[in-house]
């Protein structure tokens, strides 16, 4: 979801609002340690840029913001020819998309 709202992003000319995107948002409900690992696996996989990770000894990583939030190149890729990717976004279906349009205020 988190790549997916950065590449609409990108494709729409609009800029990524972490509130978007967040762990409580419209997008993603889930617990924000959970959030942290999934942010602190995209930004070390080259996926998307716009946060630092400090790795913590003990609990999960600390992101610092460092905007613009963007989706890369190795990102997109990922997105478009991952087939866990496609699976994933069998499985959010037509409710994400709709969620996703009234966010960026497009037609996906």
């Amino acid at each position: 979801k988190i790549l997916r709202y950065l590449y609409e992003c990108m494709k729409n000319a609009r800029t990524a609002e972490l509130e978007d995107f967040s762990w409580d948002s419209k997008i993603c409900h889930i617990p924000k340690a959970y959030w942290c690992e999934i942010i602190a696996i995209l930004v070390k996989h080259g996926y998307i840029v716009g946060f630092d990770i400090i790795e913590c000894t003990k609990d999960n990583p600390e992101i610092i913001t460092n905007r613009p939030f963007k989706i890369t190149l190795k990102g997109i890729q990922f997105l478009e020819e991952n087939s866990m990717m496609e699976k994933a976004r069998e499985f959010c279906g037509e409710t994400f998309n709709v969620i996703l349009s009234a966010i960026l205020n497009v037609v996906i």
